[in-house]
């Protein structure tokens, strides 16, 4: 029984991975239906392997479920960036100020994150990038030492995901975000919490403003889109 349980939860995992990878990358459009039978034909599992693979992507904010559509990839409002990056802002800031005294392993560890970053923009992998740079960020909570904070952010964060891909891949000089990253770094390391606290703060206020106005231009692709389907019908 044990066996035959590991087996499924790894199918699964997998199954994730590959509607992950389609979400992240675009192939699946933000609000587009997903039906559970057809999707688990067509890759050659079972029904409740897909469900389980549903699942894991909906604790990520991946998904969403609704009530009259079922299981559709999660669309954000403007409503939810602003909430989103609310919560970012409070909590990301209060960590800097927090960082009186680093740990130096977990020091490591965000040099580490910022590093696999910018060879991932370098290489111009958005996906691997925009995971790498939430990492980053998800690191400085811990300077709040507060596991509970930490859950909440993680999973507030999560629906950013599908977002931050689209906006690196149209920024139009997305190198630019590297020098950030590393300025923040270099100022946490350097004590100088107060001036790092302020880049910080203009760095999610511009990531918020490039978030918005890539949804604003793909409602009104969606809007286009929908007046020529008419159109053509009528």
């Amino acid at each position: 029984m044990e066996r035959s349980q590991i087996h499924r939860v790894s199918v699964a995992d997998q199954v994730a991975g590959i509607l992950r990878q389609k979400v992240l990358t675009g192939e699946l459009r933000p609000g587009t239906s997903l039906q559970e039978i057809p999707l688990a034909e067509s890759m050659g599992v079972s029904r409740n392997t897909m469900r389980e693979a549903m699942r894991i992507l909906s604790l990520e904010g991946l998904l969403k479920r609704n009530i009259h559509r079922g299981i559709a990839v999660a669309q954000l409002s403007l409503r939810d960036v602003q909430e989103i990056y609310h919560v970012r802002r409070v909590l990301e800031i209060s960590a800097i100020l927090a960082a009186k005294t680093p740990d130096p392993e977990l020091l490591r560890d965000i040099l580490d994150a910022l590093q696999q970053y910018e060879a991932a923009v370098q290489a111009r992998d958005w996906v691997s990038a925009v995971t790498h740079d939430l990492h980053f960020h998800g690191l400085l909570i811990r300077f709040l030492r507060n596991k509970r904070l930490e859950s909440f952010y993680q999973k507030t964060i999560a629906e950013l995901r599908m977002g931050m891909v689209l906006v690196d891949q149209r920024h139009d000089h997305p190198g630019i975000l590297i020098p950030v990253h590393r300025k923040l770094y270099e100022l946490l390391t350097a004590g100088r919490l107060k001036e790092c606290a302020d880049i910080l703060l203009q760095h999610l206020e511009d990531s918020e403003s490039r978030l918005a106005k890539v949804m604003d231009n793909h409602r009104l692709a969606q809007s286009a889109a929908v007046l020529a389907s008419k159109s053509k019908i009528s």
